[in-house]
């Protein structure tokens, strides 16, 4: 990149990396999987005797809070193990500027 109206400075980059890796999909699936499988679960004790007589001898709402809390929490080992590359989300920007200012007929 020669022009240098569109470089980032280290600063820059590491902020974007921070916001994009914060608001990763993986995050915000796992926060809501492991929110609603709390609650779900809270029901399922909470109902215990009822969930059992409507499921036939299944306490269904205990058995899919306790599913939700474990695919959340995989959801966020997924994310933790495997963030997406610093070097994918610089591109990515680097590549969307590119584009911006080719639309703008800004030569690099």
């Amino acid at each position: 990149m020669s022009d240098t109206t569109t470089a980032m400075t280290e600063e820059q980059k590491a902020a974007l990396v921070r916001s994009t890796r914060r608001l990763d999909l993986r995050r915000i699936l796992g926060g809501l999987f492991v929110v609603y499988g709390v609650i779900t679960t809270i029901v399922g004790i909470v109902h215990w005797d009822t969930d059992a007589q409507k499921t036939g001898g299944i306490h269904i709402n205990l058995w899919v809070g306790l599913s939700m809390l474990v695919g959340g929490l995989l959801f966020f080992l997924w994310d933790r193990l495997a963030p997406v590359p610093a070097e994918d989300i610089i591109g990515q920007a680097e590549a969307e500027a590119d584009q911006k200012a080719a639309g703008e007929g800004r030569d690099h």
